[in-house]
């Protein structure tokens, strides 16, 4: 029995996914319904062996009974690593000038942690929403959207409101330009005044708005509209369009061009819902390809740091318009040098996340990044009060600024720690099996 149900998985799984696509699209298509044959009889009769059956996969999916290091089931570990790997370096590079800067601002060539930030949020969008389009339709997609959309704008909101507060009591003043509190509170709230480390979340927060329209058209099969319609945005930023130069005075959304970055997000969410739904990856595995880009790659780290490397710099390249007004726009040059760190960590076999992970730094990271929203709203907090102690934080010598950069790192672990007990407190109350009226004694 075992050995014919292995067998036929594969097709018993996509006819599964096939249905359950054409419930949650309203699509009428005839095929055989071997996916919902168990609709037919409303009354099921459970033995007392598969009750003890289920009784044993429920509890093997408790969250008592899994360790909160490992996570639970059905989460990829990779995707969680790297965005633990982002989080920390966020977290590093948020802070006042230390010297641990000079390792993670751009460290890696023409590319830095927003890129990769954006992507990954993107691609974990694509896997979530992905699949809540094929099990449960289009109106619980849009209300998780919505639900997740409402969360990190009263994140901001709550960020913005206590920096605001704490600048009245000495802390550091984010809305110097507007004369009452009130008027520089309703042009946060409003979303109309992003400043420094508070232009994050409101971009996500537009993503998410968009992700029911995204993933609805890639179930449909339009991934050529989406791509045109995205490309052509990012097109229309690299003219200076969604830029400062190009919005009204009232208007500051921020350092990054939302145009110019929804790419990135765009083409994450694209990754994400194939994987979600058992497609095929659209970029071959290629040896070839891995070493264009680990020349790539290589190249671009030389031009990065050219200073060092070679002893002198170019005056083609100029490499400050390179690191701060093309990371704006997000610059084709900049996007060609993280397309090939992705596909450089994309090829890279599944046994080397197999060795990494029996590390405990890979624990660590993994349990930042299955806590993102947390972890970065925690972060941005720091930041907020490490720079307004500004003047006392260049007082302290070399070794005290990091020991305060590796405290603030490891305290990480706070935000994700009570947001893990908050999600095993709320399974456990509404983990108790309850047996459907239907079933027979």
């Amino acid at each position: 029995m075992f050995a014919v149900l292995a067998t036929n998985f594969p097709k018993i799984r996509q006819a599964t996914l096939n249905c359950q696509l054409d419930r949650g699209l309203g699509i009428t298509i005839t095929r055989p319904r071997k996916c919902c044959r168990t609709r037919e009889n409303p009354t099921v009769t459970t033995s007392a062996t598969e009750l003890a059956d289920r009784t044993i996969v429920l509890k093997k999916n408790h969250p008592s009974e899994r360790s909160v290091w490992l996570g639970p089931i059905g989460r990829d570990a990779r995707v969680d690593a790297l965005r633990g790997f982002l989080l920390v370096l966020i977290m590093v590079n948020h802070l006042p000038r230390h010297p641990l800067h000079r390792f993670v601002s751009q460290v890696f060539g023409f590319v830095s942690v927003a890129e990769g930030f954006v992507f990954m949020s993107g691609l974990v969008t694509g896997m979530v929403y992905g699949r809540t389009l094929v099990k449960s339709g289009r109106t619980a997609l849009r209300h998780r959207a919505l639900r997740r959309a409402r969360d990190l704008y009263l994140a901001h909101l709550c960020l913005y409101t206590f920096a605001l507060l704490a600048g009245l009591w000495g802390g550091l003043s984010i809305a110097p330009r507007f004369s009452s509190l009130w008027t520089a509170w309703w042009h946060g709230a409003t979303l109309i005044y992003q400043p420094n480390l508070f232009d994050i979340l409101p971009m996500y927060c537009v993503f998410l708005l968009l992700v029911p329209f995204v993933v609805e058209q890639m179930a449909r099969g339009r991934n050529v509209l989406v791509w045109l319609f995205s490309i052509t945005l990012w097109l229309l930023a690299q003219w200076g369009i969604g830029g400062p130069a190009h919005n009204p005075s009232w208007l500051n959304l921020g350092f990054f061009n939302i145009l110019a970055w929804q790419l990135l997000f765009v083409a994450g969410a694209y990754f994400g819902y194939r994987k979600a739904t058992g497609q095929p990856s659209p970029v071959p595995a290629s040896r070839l390809l891995f070493t264009f880009c680990l020349v790539v790659v290589i190249v671009l780290f030389t031009l990065r740091h050219q200073g060092v490397l070679l002893g002198r710099t170019s005056p083609l390249f100029n490499t400050e318009i390179m690191l701060q007004e093309w990371r704006s726009i997000n610059h084709p040059f900049r996007l060609i040098n993280f397309a090939a760190y992705a596909y450089i960590l994309w090829y890279l076999p599944r046994s080397v996340d197999q060795r990494f992970h029996q590390l405990s730094l890979s624990r660590f990271l993994r349990y930042l990044g299955r806590h993102s929203l947390q972890v970065f709203v925690w972060s941005i907090f720091l930041s907020y009060v490490a720079f307004s102690f500004k003047q006392p934080w260049h007082s302290l010598s070399p070794v005290w600024q990091i020991l305060f950069v590796l405290g603030s790192t490891l305290s990480l672990v706070l935000p994700a720690w009570v947001h893990e007990h908050w999600q095993r407190t709320a399974a456990v109350r509404n983990s108790i099996p309850r047996l459907s009226p239907t079933v027979a004694p």
